[in-house]
């Protein structure tokens, strides 16, 4: 089957237009908190997790009416009754190693993530039985809770990401339990893996030049016949 000028040109356009959405596509960024499932002391009262080459890092701190003193992170990761495993980043010495209601909580230093331009921030938090909760609390300032966004969190969210609520209005993000203790498990975000235009513009470049020279060959073929 032959194409027209216009087809070919149809054709074309339509495979280079399919390059450029799937070469911006979007890909999603995890942090692990607790990657080696580990149950110990992290050994200081931050660590920073390294994921596809971008980094985050987490705070712990003792919860002084919203002021922060620095409290030890813990890797927990335990069995529980029923074949379930809790497995995250909590603090030592503490009940069970986790968040305790109002008095701790853990802080995470998105400025890399949001400077690379990273979206959709969501953060899974485990260990949250009936009648536990958690909130979401944004700050520009390290070791200051802040303000709480989005609303309180119970079982319901055990172990699923919760979309931080207008995520980039601030540098830091906070999980602090508001009733009995919780775990925070791990953190995504969503990546715009957006490629050089230059290279695209190269590619593009060459469809259309594949275009014009059909489009020379065939006009030659006829002014020969």
């Amino acid at each position: 089957m032959r194409f027209s000028n216009t087809r070919r040109f149809t054709a074309i356009s339509i495979a280079a237009a399919s390059f450029f959405i799937a070469a911006s596509s979007w890909a999603s960024i995890v942090w692990d908190l607790n990657p080696a499932d580990q149950n110990a002391p992290v050994g200081s009262t931050s660590r920073t997790y390294t994921s596809s080459g971008f980094s985050i890092t987490a705070y712990g701190f003792d919860n002084n009416s919203g002021i922060g003193t620095p409290h030890e992170l813990f890797y927990k990761h335990e069995d529980i009754i029923g074949g379930a495993v809790e497995s995250g980043l909590g603090l030592t010495n503490t009940a069970h190693n986790e968040l305790q209601a109002n008095l701790n909580f853990i802080q995470f230093d998105f400025t890399a993530m949001l400077a690379a331009g990273m979206l959709n921030g969501q953060i899974s938090v485990g260990s949250v039985q009936p009648g536990e909760a958690f909130a979401i609390y944004g700050s520009n300032t390290l070791g200051v809770l802040g303000t709480q966004v989005g609303p309180t969190y119970g079982s319901s969210s055990d172990n699923m990401y919760i979309a931080i609520t207008n995520f980039g209005q601030f540098n830091f993000y906070s999980i602090l339990a508001t009733a009995d203790d919780v775990l925070p498990v791990s953190i995504q975000a969503d990546l715009p893996a957006i490629p050089e235009m230059g290279a695209l513009a190269e590619i593009f470049a060459l469809f259309v030049l594949m275009f014009a020279a059909e489009i020379w060959r065939r006009r030659r073929h006829a002014s020969v016949l």
